[in-house]
């Protein structure tokens, strides 16, 4: 009499064939391409599929990619090394983010079915080598690898962006720039290379940077008002010591001569 095998046995070897079929692509040291026909065995395959599905390792070798090809990266796990996997970014649609992982970033590895070939890998988790830049839970803080710092503190409402030395800055903008703001503070020299028009006045004091400690400007200067220098008007000042002929007048009344 010929019997037929366990329902059990069954189940066992129906999720084998279901997990063999799906690991199928791509086979990695320490995944099962085809499960063993022993149900013990099988079972023990099916165990290490599972311990596959999640894995935390660091990064051993990125590859940046190029124009049509995504940029990848290898994952130490343990004594295992994955192949080439694809990372997850920010943002990869109509908005997208680049800011590629570096060798020795802890990131956690998730394989559907186990299959290592087919895994994603999450970057960003802190670790004790590679530690977050604070633990100030009112900062948000971007620290890059030449010693840049971007950080806002929402308590304190303060965004600092510090440099580098012999760091720099730009911002194009086509249209304009518009800084809203009541007081504006420039620490160094301004080079402005178009025109300059100001309306609500100016005032300023001359440093040993300018010619004799003052102001100069090089080319005319023109006013459709009058110009007032050590209390003496251009326009209207008046003169002492005139007198008829070709000899010169005194200098200006209230002024040097």
């Amino acid at each position: 009499m010929i019997r037929s095998k366990p329902s059990h046995d069954l189940g066992v070897r129906a999720d084998c064939r279901h997990i063999a079929h799906r690991s199928r692509a791509r086979v990695l040291p320490g995944t099962v391409g085809c499960m063993n026909s022993d149900p013990a065995l099988a079972i023990g395959d099916m165990q290490r599929l599972l311990h596959n599905m999640i894995r935390v390792g660091t990064i051993q070798a990125v590859d940046h990619g190029g124009p049509g090809k995504p940029a990848l990266v290898r994952v130490s796990l343990g004594e295992l090394v994955t192949d080439w996997r694809p990372y997850h970014e920010a943002r990869a649609g109509g908005t997208t983010t680049w800011n590629p992982p570096t060798v020795g970033e802890q990131a956690t590895v998730l394989s559907p079915s186990g299959d290592l070939g087919a895994a994603v890998v999450i970057v960003g988790l802190n670790s004790t080598g590679k530690p977050a830049p604070s633990s100030d839970p009112n900062k948000t803080i971007t620290k890059y690898p030449d010693g840049a710092v971007i950080e806002y503190d929402h308590a304190a409402h303060a965004l600092v962006a510090t440099l580098p030395g012999g760091g720099t800055a730009k911002l194009v903008a086509p249209g304009s720039v518009t800084i809203d703001s009541p007081q504006v503070t420039m620490t160094g020299h301004c080079l402005v290379k178009g025109s300059l028009t100001y309306q609500g006045g100016m005032r300023g004091s001359g440093t040993a940077e300018g010619a004799n400690g003052a102001a100069e400007i090089q080319g005319t200067l023109r006013t459709t008002q009058d110009v007032i220098a050590s209390g003496v008007s251009l326009r209207t000042h008046p003169h002492g010591g005139v007198y008829p002929g070709s000899g010169n007048s005194g200098g200006p009344i209230g002024g040097a001569a």
